[in-house]
């Protein structure tokens, strides 16, 4: 056989282990300083998620944060904060501590009920958790075999392979001046925005935005609303990377620390902790080998589980909508979004991507001169091209809203204008039998041939090789060959061992016909 060329492909892949979707009730009173009519608004985000991966689950544990808008006896809109500390354990077959864990908490509704003397709030949180468990394998797979003696079957494989990934933190402590004198700070919450990622030779550089929403007490003891901006610049080393390859950034942010400088004041200082995970793949559109045969070579398989890439969607919407304000407002403070209840369906050809983009609108009214607050969640439903897409393949969805979102005062009505970014991956699970090695393998090395029976012979007196031939009817030829430890086969003793061979006859030749 000719030489034998075979090349290789190193691919780090996400095995998906399985997930899972748990609803959990979690119960809450707060007790309040003052008495109040009713409840304006709750706000509740999921914060400071954590999850441990264990043998069969997955424990997930986070804050919900609530803000509570409530009408006091005066009339007054006031803000309250709470955090209530959940954990629960997601059941999900096949895991164990050393996979990985993809968790998403949102909430799904927010019941209140106020106490009849006014001085409690009841609530009931239905929090949601999704949970995901992948592991990450490493398989060098054969992509092709050359050798003329040989035939090579191939599968064309498109997946995500992993070029690397890192979670970094850092802390930004800044130092803001808040538009007003403050006594003290109810509360600071952080969010991100912004987020882009470049990728570079070797590297992946993230930025973004930390926005603040500053919640202070002022010197006539009403609360009032503030918002900061700090931009961010980072580098994680991800060895391999390329700049036309993939990245994935997933960052938390959470308020360690702040305080006032010699209160009352305008000085607030603060200290934020930014964790970012980064994550570069590389979509990977190659031949593997599944079958080689020919003489004298040998194919080692392995069942290849993996998310077959499908088609990739990104695109730009713009989402707009008119609200009408309760208050008629001086000035539009600030108008923060965020998309929830993101959901995605694959159909023929298509990819069919459902939300709510919810907004949380602050204006100063113009009766009072008061921050008040307003809550507006608007759906939307796209349908966006995919060739290739079926009904029965998976889809995985993101979205971002891109920029500021862009308002338009006309006395109480306000025009909103969103531009949303969406990026859908149709995949569909693949298990593959490939060729992970080949190699040559020696031919088979035929059997000895059987030796021919013989039986032994006892030397008597008289006897010679001749005549013990003549008596077992064999030639002296075969009987000397037989019995290499008669040195001289003209001198046998009494008592020496003979071994007398079966000898085949050769065939007669066929007499002549005369």
């Amino acid at each position: 056989m000719s030489e034998l060329v075979v090349e290789r492909r190193l691919l780090k892949v996400d095995r998906v282990i399985g997930e899972a979707t748990i609803r959990e009730a979690v119960e809450a009173t707060i007790e309040l300083p003052f008495k109040i009519m009713k409840v304006f608004d709750v706000i509740t985000s999921v914060t400071d998620v954590e999850t441990e991966v264990r043998e069969g689950g997955v424990m997930v544990s986070g804050v919900i944060h609530k803000q509570l808008f409530v009408v006091d006896k005066g009339d007054v809109v006031r803000h309250i904060p709470e955090d209530i500390s959940f954990s629960a354990f997601v059941d999900v077959a096949g895991t164990r501590p050393d996979m990985n864990a993809q968790v998403k908490a949102r909430i799904l509704t927010v019941d209140t009920e106020v106490a009849e003397d006014g001085q409690a709030v009841r609530q009931t949180v239905i929090l949601e958790i999704f949970v995901k468990v992948s592991v990450t394998r490493q398989i060098e797979v054969v992509i092709d075999v050359k050798n003329k003696d040989i035939v090579v079957k191939k599968e064309l494989l498109k997946v995500d392979s992993v070029v690397g990934e890192d979670t970094v933190s850092f802390t930004l402590t800044p130092t803001v001046t808040l538009p007003i004198t403050a006594q003290k700070i109810f509360r600071v919450i952080p969010t991100v925005k912004d987020v882009t990622a470049e990728v570079r030779e070797g590297t992946v550089i993230v930025r973004g935005v930390v926005h603040k929403q500053i919640f202070l007490v002022d010197e006539g003891d009403l609360v009032r609303h503030a918002v900061e901006n700090v931009p961010f610049t980072r580098t994680v080393d991800i060895p391999g990377a390329m700049p036309d390859q993939k990245v994935q950034v997933d960052i938390k942010v959470t308020t360690e620390d702040f305080e006032l400088v010699d209160p009352p004041s305008r000085k607030l200082k603060q200290t934020v902790v930014v964790e970012a995970f980064v994550k570069v793949t590389e979509t990977l559109q190659l031949e593997v080998v599944v079958d080689v045969k020919g003489k004298g070579i040998e194919a080692a398989k392995k069942l290849l589980k993996v998310e077959s890439v499908v088609v990739d969607v990104l695109q730009k919407e713009t989402l707009r909508s008119t609200v009408t304000l309760p208050q008629k407002p001086v000035k539009i403070l600030e108008i923060l979004g965020e998309i929830v209840n993101l959901e995605a369906e694959a159909r023929t050809d298509q990819v069919m991507i459902k939300g709510i983009l919810h907004k949380q609108i602050f204006f100063v009214d113009e009766a009072g001169d008061l921050l008040r607050h307003f809550r507006e969640d608007v759906p939307f439903r796209f349908v966006k091209s995919a060739k290739g897409a079926k009904p029965e393949m998976n889809v995985q969805v993101r979205a971002r809203i891109i920029g500021d979102i862009i308002s338009k005062l006309n006395d109480k009505k306000l025009e909103q204008t969103a531009i949303i970014e969406f990026f859908a991956k149709v995949t569909r699970p693949l298990q593959l039998e490939v060729v992970i090695d080949v190699v040559k393998v020696a031919p088979p090395v035929p059997p000895e041939p059987p030796k021919p029976p013989v039986k032994k012979y006892v030397v008597r007196k008289g006897d010679t090789m001749f005549l013990i031939a003549k008596r077992f009817s064999v030639s002296l030829e075969a009987l000397i060959k037989a019995n290499p430890q008669i040195k001289d086969p003209k001198r046998i003793y009494p008592g020496d061992i003979i071994f007398i061979p079966k000898e085949v006859p050769e065939p007669k030749p066929p007499e002549s016909a005369d």
